[in-house]
């Protein structure tokens, strides 16, 4: 009597240039329970065409080669803990040079250096250790739906009674367990009015049930829910230009390009399936697909419609609002307006989306400067590089100093053996009185290294930002409101404070132990603050 109702199998047409596949996957390469093979095996048994393995990890193991196992196309990506949430980074291409850690910026600044691109993990989830924290850095990608999430928060007696129906129907019962992630596609429909962001459906599939909400999940009550069963829950389709040729580095270079795209909707398997979404743009001077932007601002006619399903209702949306509805299928006849225009289908009898497309996009504004040169002129106090210079280190960690007129140069190794909190510094005395809002650092590495910059302020506390060098010297502006407390938790940023002391650190957050190496600083100065707040800290804005 409490059974969801069976799968609804489609008879639809589905063109050869629609794969279908599961995104975020857990193998027992973390903590998940099955090997990357039974993972393809699964999928294969599910007619999936490929699958994007997401372990945990620091991404400094390169990305397994693409491969078909079992007719499955097998891609490699990393789900990465930052400070702000988890991070899964795809389209890596090498492994990265030191462990990527801290602060979702600056792990989104190295997953771009190393020529991926970042997707934001459940991001609402109900566990706050999860849950992402970050909306201001330039993500670009977010998990729409996530079903591992979507059992996080229910009761004991809930869960029991969906493990019981799981027995008879297991896609169907987990299926019952999702609701619509209100809040996570309001942030994604806001993000979407400025620059396009990429949506995916995640299995965040481990087979591996631990009752404890923790990350990564180290123990096993049940080998449930099956790979297999996820695979028949939720997929990702993707749209390409031609069928997948069974040529595994060529396949996929082209799913993950349409995936970056945004040429892919979700489809909750377990309420119908198969299913094809025709969602796009005609306008004078052509057709718009899915994840692309509109040719100009001239009329339009966006058209979304799946023809499996005439009774599922179609709802466009612009910027997260209601435009249209149809059954079927939905058109919408209009000048476009800036920003986003996407699709949500609902299958009869669910309240929950079945199919959610990406977005259409019109008349984004332009990307702003990755520097804007500041209208205020600015005093600078220029650090000595010859004088007040020390060294501090861990007791396992070794640290020397060589300088001169032009450079500072720190020689370090870190202590071996696990991480534990070995560091390496060198650290410049500051004696002036007044109140300082930024600092620019001028240096070089002899190998690419994140290092960690410090102020000490009057009374001891320590603010940080992080920092990446190689062997080509930067120039790094540093504003003190961009700082986080490095020794203790605070709402307050150093946005105009006395600094007593500058280090530049090289720690195991960003530096694997045993590592030796070279710092050169070549230049170091604090920038005056435009009004002297009298050192003092504000709450964060």
């Amino acid at each position: 009597m409490t059974l969801p109702p069976r799968t609804t199998t489609l008879g639809a047409s589905v063109p050869p240039t629609i794969a279908f596949g599961a995104y975020h996957i857990h193998t027992n390469r973390s903590d998940g329970s099955g090997t990357p093979d039974d993972v393809a095996l699964a999928a294969s048994r599910a007619g999936l065409a490929f699958v994007v393995l997401t372990d945990h990890g620091d991404a400094t193991r390169a990305p397994d080669a693409p491969v078909y196992r079992h007719g499955v196309l097998c891609i490699d990506a990393v789900e990465i803990n930052t400070a702000a949430g988890h991070l899964v980074a795809l389209g890596l291409d090498r492994a990265a040079p030191y462990p990527l850690a801290g602060e979702a910026r600056d792990v989104l600044d190295d997953v771009h250096r190393l020529g991926g691109w970042g997707i934001v993990a459940h991001p609402d989830s109900p566990n706050p250790d999860l849950r992402w924290r970050a909306w201001t850095v330039p993500y670009d990608g977010v998990e729409w739906l996530n079903a591992d999430s979507e059992w996080r928060g229910r009761t004991a007696s809930t869960l029991a009674g969906t493990a019981l129906r799981a027995i008879a129907r297991p896609p169907e019962a987990i299926a019952s367990l999702f609701s619509r992630p209100s809040r996570t596609l309001q942030r994604w429909d806001a993000a979407t009015e400025g620059r396009p962001i990429v949506g995916l459906a995640a299995v965040d599939a481990h087979a591996r049930f631990d009752w404890r909400p923790a990350e990564p999940r180290v123990r096993t009550l049940v080998a449930r829910p099956r790979y297999e069963d996820m695979f028949r829950t939720l997929v990702q389709a993707v749209v390409l230009d031609r069928p997948l040729s069974g040529q595994p580095a060529d396949d996929a270079a082209r799913i993950g390009a349409a995936l970056r795209r945004g040429r892919t909707y979700s489809i909750v398997r377990a309420f119908a399936y198969p299913a094809a979404l025709d969602f796009f743009a005609m306008q004078s001077g052509g057709t718009t697909p899915m994840g692309g932007r509109l040719i100009d601002m001239g009329p339009m006619v966006l058209h979304a419609g799946v023809d499996a399903a005439p009774d599922a209702s179609v709802v466009l949306l612009h910027n997260g609002a209601v435009v249209a509805r149809g059954k079927g299928k939905v058109e919408l006849s209009s000048p476009p307006s800036p920003g986003a225009y996407r699709a949500e289908v609902y299958y009869p009898g669910f309240a929950v989306p079945w199919i959610v497309s990406n977005p259409i996009y019109a008349d984004l504004p332009a990307a702003p400067p990755s520097v804007v040169a500041s209208t205020v002129a600015r005093a600078t106090l220029p650090i000595a590089l010859d004088a007040g210079w020390r060294t501090e280190n861990d007791t396992a960690s070794t640290a020397s100093i060589k300088t001169d007129a032009h450079a500072v140069e720190l020689d370090y190794a870190l202590g071996p053996g696990v991480s534990a909190g070995q560091y390496a510094a060198v650290v410049a005395e500051i004696s002036a009185p007044d109140a300082f809002d930024g600092l620019t650092l001028v240096a070089h590495a002899d190998r690419p290294t994140r290092v960690s910059v410090q102020v000490r302020l009057l009374g001891g506390q320590r603010w940080r930002r992080s920092g990446y060098l190689d062997e080509t010297t930067r120039t790094i502006a540093f504003p003190l409101e961009d700082f986080e407390p490095a020794d203790h938790g605070s709402v307050l940023r150093p946005t105009a404070a006395r600094i007593r002391s500058v280090l530049v650190v090289v720690d195991t957050l960003n530096t694997l132990p045993g590592t030796r190496g070279v710092v050169t600083i070549t230049g170091l100065s604090l920038n005056k603050a435009p009004a002297d707040s009298g050192g003092s800290l504000t709450s964060e804005r």
